[in-house]
């Protein structure tokens, strides 16, 4: 697969338990062009042997995240628009309304189905990252979320503001707050936030950063259960 190179800092397979470290560039992410498909709706995606325990953990993760979490139509329909850029064809036909809440462990499975069909080279949960990644600027194209966003404008900081009521308008339970920021870092607090804090979380903030231009890193650190972390971003003025 060919594409824009991030470069980013890599550690050992056992330590993105822990903490998750990467350094973003300028380039934005490159939709892949080959045509891909989903496995019908009656199974999920098969994962190789090599990725068989990040598999199943991220299924585990979507296991004991709780069956009345919910998600905004306008976010999942902000996925299936990667999908589409991303591979041929939909996982669902399904109509979604954009302040209608639906079950957020629907948006989590088909988050993950969809790292084994666009990206079966790379372990899922890199491609939750690279999947995350495309959150921001294709809400941002979408009519809503240029009303959404417009009050910061091309502000990087009141940007950064207006995350913590994104967040907590589209998705119940769950907090986001920013608890810090200064001029060349924040950190925020997310708390029941259950999809995948840790790689596609860290994801959006990396989109983020490089649709405004901004060269630096985003880690995430756990803070207890999984639906809790903090995202530290860290930028150069």
């Amino acid at each position: 697969m060919t594409g824009n190179i991030y470069c980013y800092t890599r550690f050992p397979a056992h330590f993105y338990g822990h903490f998750h470290a990467r350094e973003v560039g300028r380039a934005n992410p490159r939709p892949m062009t080959e045509a891909a498909t989903f496995p019908p709706s009656s199974r999920r995606a098969t994962v190789g042997p090599r990725f068989a325990a990040e598999h199943a953990d991220l299924e585990a993760w979507i296991d004991e995240t709780p069956r009345h979490a919910t998600v905004k139509g306008m976010y999942i329909d902000s996925f299936l628009m990667i999908v589409e850029r991303c591979c041929a064809q939909r996982p669902t036909d399904k109509r979604y309304f954009s302040f209608k809440d639906y079950p957020l462990r629907d948006l989590m499975r088909m988050t993950v189905d969809s790292v084994a069909v666009i990206y079966p080279d790379i372990s899922p949960k890199e491609g939750l990252v690279r999947i995350g990644r495309h959150a921001y600027p294709t809400l941002a194209s979408k009519t809503i979320g240029k009303v959404s966003f417009s009050v910061a404008g091309r502000s990087w900081g009141r940007t950064l503001n207006l995350c913590q009521k994104a967040w907590e308008v589209s998705i119940r339970p769950g907090t986001v707050h920013l608890a810090e920021l200064t001029d060349t870092s924040a950190r925020f607090e997310l708390r029941q936030i259950w999809n995948f804090t840790d790689t596609y979380q860290v994801g959006i903030f990396e989109g983020m950063m490089e649709s405004f231009g901004m060269r630096g890193s985003v880690h995430a650190e756990p803070k207890g259960r999984r639906s809790d972390a903090d995202i530290v971003l860290n930028w150069k003025a």
